[in-house]
C-alpha cells in the first residue's frame, strides 16, 4: 500500500516532536519524510522529496508559514496544506485560504484533532491516486482504438477547484449531482464556483461531470458483461436512452459500435 508523505515545519524542537508522537503516523498508513526548523530547510527537503500533507507552523522567523505556504502553492499544486497557529483572528484565516491552505490546528496540538485532519486528507489523497490510475489503465485500454476522452487534470489547478474535482469524483453516481448541490456541500458561492472552475477547466461543471461518466462508462464496457442501462445506472444516468446520447455525443460511436470496435482490438 502506498503510504503518504508528511513534512513537518516548525521552529520548536519541542512543537515537532509533539506533533510526530500525537499519532500512530505509520499504523494509519502515513510516512514521516523529514521536518524543519524554517521555510527556507523545508523548501531545500521538498525540492528532493515532495510530500503529499505539509504541517507548517505559522509563526518562523525569517520566512513564516504563510510565505511558505505561497510558495509551496507556486511550485507544488498537489501538496495538502495544513497550517498550526496559535492565531484565531479572521485575517489569518481569510489570507492562509486565499493561498490554498486546506486545514488548521490551533495550538496547543490536540492528537485527535491531528488525526481527524490527517485521515480526511488521507482520504481526499488516495481519492485523486485512484481517479489517476483509472485515467491512465483506461488511457492503455484504448489505446488501440478509441482515443481517451481528455479531461483537462493535466494544468495547474487551485485548491477549490481542486476540492471540486475531489467531491464530483466521490459523488458522481449521484444522478442528482448539480452545481447547486456541489456548491452548498463544499460551502463555496454559486457564482464564484462556476466561474473559477470554468476559468481554470476550459468547460462547465456539467461538462466536466458527464465527460467523467463516460469515461467512467467506458470501463464498465471494457471489464464487464453489464448492460447499457445498468451501466447508465452505476455512473449517475437514470434514463438509458440519454446515456446512449451522451455517449455516441463524447465518443463518436454508439455503445454497440464501440463494444465491437473494442472487441476486435482485444
Amino acid at each position: 500500500m502506498e503510504t503518504i508523505k508528511v513534512l513537518i515545519v516548525d521552529d520548536e524542537y519541542l512543537e515537532r516532536t509533539l506533533i510526530k508522537l500525537s499519532v500512530d503516523w505509520v499504523t494509519n498508513d502515513f510516512e514521516i519524510i523529514g521536518e524543519a526548523n524554517s521555510g527556507e530547510a523545508a523548501l531545500r527537503l521538498m525540492e528532493k522529496n515532495p510530500p503529499d500533507i505539509l504541517i507548517t507552523d505559522i509563526c518562523m522567523p525569517f520566512m513564516d508559514g504563510l510565505q511558505l505556504c505561497k510558495k509551496v502553492r507556486e511550485k507544488y499544486e498537489h501538496i495538502k496544506i495544513i497550517i498550526i497557529t496559535g492565531h484565531r483572528e479572521f485575517e489569518y484565516a481569510k489570507t492562509a485560504i486565499k493561498l490554498g491552505v486546506t486545514d488548521f490546528l490551533l495550538k496547543p496540538i490536540n492528537s485527535e484533532e491531528v488525526l481527524k485532519i490527517a485521515l480526511k486528507l488521507k482520504g481526499e489523497i488516495k481519492d485523486q491516486r485512484k481517479y489517476f490510475n483509472e485515467y491512465n489503465a483506461m488511457k492503455k485500454q484504448l489505446s488501440g482504438g478509441l482515443d481517451f476522452i481528455k479531461i483537462n487534470n493535466n494544468k495547474k489547478i487551485s485548491e477549490p477547484v481542486e476540492k471540486i474535482i475531489a467531491y464530483i469524483e466521490e459523488n458522481f453516481t449521484n444522478s442528482e449531482l448539480s452545481l447547486s448541490i456541489i456548491s452548498n456541500s463544499l460551502f463555496m458561492n454559486y457564482s464564484y464556483l462556476s466561474r473559477v472552475f470554468k476559468q481554470e477547466m476550459e468547460e462547465s461543471i456539467t461538462e466536466y461531470i458527464t465527460k467523467l461518466r463516460i469515461n467512467k462508462s467506458i470501463l464498465y464496457i471494457n471489464n464487464t458483461n453489464l448492460k447499457a442501462y445498468e451501466i447508465a445506472g452505476k455512473v449517475g444516468i437514470n434514463d438509458a436512452h440519454y446515456f446512449s446520447i451522451c455517449f455516441k455525443k463524447h465518443t463518436g460511436k454508439s455503445i454497440n459500435e464501440y463494444k465491437n470496435t473494442n472487441q476486435k482490438v482485444k
